[in-house]
Formats: structure tokens, sequence, C-alpha cells
């Protein structure tokens, strides 16, 4: 399950900054490494080019696995791990959005709350990445479901995402894509 939290735009973005320097850094450490390592380890004077690229390609998926192993949960790594658990999360929504929005029509609950979810979430996205035009494109969807819901009685702070849910809502083999 993923939760909505608070975080100030500029410390996102400074933190997700210099994550990024610092796995940039770590690439190109290990790339150039990889791709020295590979070329002089088969030393082929036909295509250097090639084994350089295979040992660079080599370094990067080093990078991937060590990023994934040992700094997704790393205090310096929060911020940029939140925001791409935020972006998978919307994604699903993004996925489903056609059947979803004809649930939301049909006037289903959980189908407005998962809505709600999605709108809230990529306000925050957009706010974080500084998207202000795509705050503005998204203002009268979001406002009018609010509007929506609460004049169902339905609670508008719809701050959690459960891929089960969206499952239950639209249906198992479409939630998975």
């Amino acid at each position: 399950m993923f939760q909505i939290q608070e975080i100030d735009p500029k410390v996102y973005r400074t933190n997700t900054r210099n994550a990024t320097l610092r796995i940039m850094g770590l690439f190109v450490v290990v790339g150039f490494a990889s791709s020295y390592g590979f070329y002089s380890l088969f030393d082929d004077p036909v295509n250097p080019l090639t084994l350089q690229i295979m040992g660079a390609m080599m370094g990067l998926a080093l990078v991937f696995w060590i990023t994934a192993k040992y700094f997704k949960d790393k205090p310096w790594m929060a911020e940029a791990m939140y925001g791409w658990k935020l972006k998978r999360s919307l994604m699903h929504l993004t996925n489903a959005m056609r059947q979803l929005q004809e649930k939301v029509d049909a006037n289903d609950v959980e189908a407005m709350k998962l809505m709600r979810f999605y709108h809230l979430g990529i306000t925050q996205m957009y706010t974080l990445e500084q998207n202000t035009s795509g705050l503005i494109d998204l203002k009268v969807e979001r406002d009018a479901l609010e509007a929506r819901m609460q004049a169902m009685g339905i609670d508008t702070e719809q701050k959690s995402f459960d891929l089960a849910k969206l499952k239950a809502v639209i249906g198992d083999e479409l939630a998975a894509k």
C-alpha cells in the first residue's frame, strides 16, 4: 500500500538531484572500469568499441543492482524512492483510467476514491516537479470530482493506494498491466 506524504518540493528536488548525482558518479566510475576491463580482458583488436560498449552495459547493470540492493533504503534516497513509488502507483491508475472513469460515471464509490487518490497523487507529483501547466489542466476535473464526492458524503482525503482495491474495482487482469 502506498501512502501520500507531505514533502517540501524544494527538499524533494534537492535530495533527488543529489541522489541522481551520486548514482551518476557511481556509474561513471563503474562504467569506465568495466568498459576498460572488458577491453583489456578480451583484447580484440578488430572491434574494441563493441567490447567497450559491452563493458559499459555491464557497468550499468551493476549500478542498477547496487542501487536496488544497497542504496534504495538509504536516507539520501528516500525522496527519490518516494517519487518512484508515487509514479508507479499513478501508472497503475493511468493504465486502467478508461475502466475507472466508466465506474466513476456510474457512481461507484470505490472507483471515486481511487480517482480521488489519482488526482491528489498527480497534483503532488506536478507540485514536486514544478509542472504548473499540468496543475492547471487537472484543476477542473479534480474540483468536479471533489464536489461530487462531497455531495455524496464520501471522504475526499484519499491519500492511500492499494493495488488490490484497484483490482477489485476494475478487474484483476486489467489492473495487472
